[in-house]
């Protein structure tokens, strides 16, 4: 497989970066987005990790993502507090 798969992920907290960081190690993935109610919480998540590719969207504005064919798959996370539940 040369081509790889476009991911939108959704939270960039604990969980999250358990993740992204997976997603980062992945062969297979790219990550093309991070969703993120923070926004400044998100970009430095992508400056860490230069990611020069990925764009930050608003959790507000998430519609956006489902309508955009680089995206294979996304990736949504709940809080902890609500996934513990």
């Amino acid at each position: 497989m040369s081509e790889r798969l476009g991911v939108a992920l959704f939270g960039v907290g604990r969980a999250g970066m358990i993740h992204l960081l997976n997603l980062l190690h992945s062969e297979r993935a790219a990550v093309c987005c991070l969703v993120e109610q923070d926004l400044a919480k998100a970009r430095d998540v992508v400056q860490k990790y230069q990611m020069k590719d990925t764009t930050v969207v608003s959790a507000l504005d998430s519609t956006q993502v489902y309508s955009d064919d680089r995206y294979f798959t996304e990736c949504i996370l709940s809080p902890g507090m609500i996934s513990q539940v």
